[in-house]
């Protein structure tokens, strides 16, 4: 199995102080009351009109949250949080720019690493050693993810930038900017996992419950498979009418939005070249 260097993709954002967690409840989508450390959860920050700002994994730590995003959407969820900090919150917001994230897949390798005593539920996570080691978002099948020191690197061999790029792809996870994005809801892009619809307000929180409760979801990301290859951009046809577009593709795999009536599992559309493209899954995180 492989191992990835994930530091260009994966962005470390840590929050401290006594409101952190309040202040996070009531700026993202998801519940994260009663966090324990240890755990970690999925959350969106959203736009007042619930577009995705970034999807974020959020750790507790003993005193403070680091949230786990999107590298290419670091700056601006920062500028984001701390623009939504009233005067009495006790909450401070720091990128956290020389950590290295790795992505080792390979079990074994990991256990012969940091011994048996690993977190086996997704998203949990435990201090180990000179990483806290997480277990990996179940989408992206058995393995970890360490967070820690550029040393990490010295401990695994490490596949090409591009090998995950087509792991990814290939298991149907969304990434900046090209399915994650304020182009996007995150109902849309299969987050359900992140967003709670029984929590307290929350930015966009209007627009997604209204969503839900009456079934409109103007379009949805697919797992889309060709008999050639797919090209990011490419327009996807209904009986010659656009319906959808390719956001991410590698060879003959790639991942779409299409509009809803057209989301159905085996069915297929074709690009203006006349590919024919099968859906294969609609994608839920």
């Amino acid at each position: 199995m492989p191992c990835f260097d994930l530091t260009p993709h994966v962005s470390c954002i840590e929050l401290r102080g006594g409101s952190r967690l309040d202040f996070l409840q009531r700026m993202s989508t998801g519940d994260l009351r009663g966090m324990q450390t240890g755990e970690g959860r999925y959350t969106v920050l959203t736009t007042p009109i619930g577009r995705m700002v970034d999807w974020l994994i959020v750790l507790a730590l003993d005193d403070a949250l680091l949230l786990l995003g999107s590298a290419g959407a670091q700056a601006k969820t920062v500028r984001w949080l701390r623009k939504h900090i009233f005067f009495n919150d006790d909450v401070s917001v720091e990128a956290q720019s020389d950590v290295v994230v790795i992505g080792a897949f390979d079990v074994p390798r990991v256990r012969a690493q940091y011994g048996n005593a690993l977190p086996e539920q997704p998203l949990r996570f435990a201090v180990m050693d000179n990483a806290l080691v997480m277990r990996a978002p179940e989408a992206l099948g058995v393995g970890y993810w360490l967070i820690g020191a550029p040393t990490l690197r010295e401990q695994f061999a490490l596949e090409e930038a591009e090998a995950w790029e087509a792991y990814r792809v290939q298991h149907a996870y969304p990434a900046f900017p090209n399915e994650i994005s304020e182009e996007y809801l995150p109902l849309e892009a299969g987050l359900w996992g992140a967003i709670s619809f029984s929590k307290g307000c929350y930015t966009g929180q209007e627009v997604l419950a209204r969503m839900e409760s009456r079934g409109q979801i103007a379009k949805k990301l697919c797992a889309l498979r060709a008999g050639e290859a797919l090209v990011r951009g490419d327009v996807l046809l209904h009986a010659g009418t656009p319906v959808g577009q390719v956001t991410s593709a590698v060879r003959e795999v790639g991942l779409g939005y299409v509009r809803t009536p057209h989301c159905e599992v085996g069915a297929w559309l074709e690009t203006p070249q006349g590919a024919r493209v099968t859906i294969t899954a609609l994608v839920r995180v």
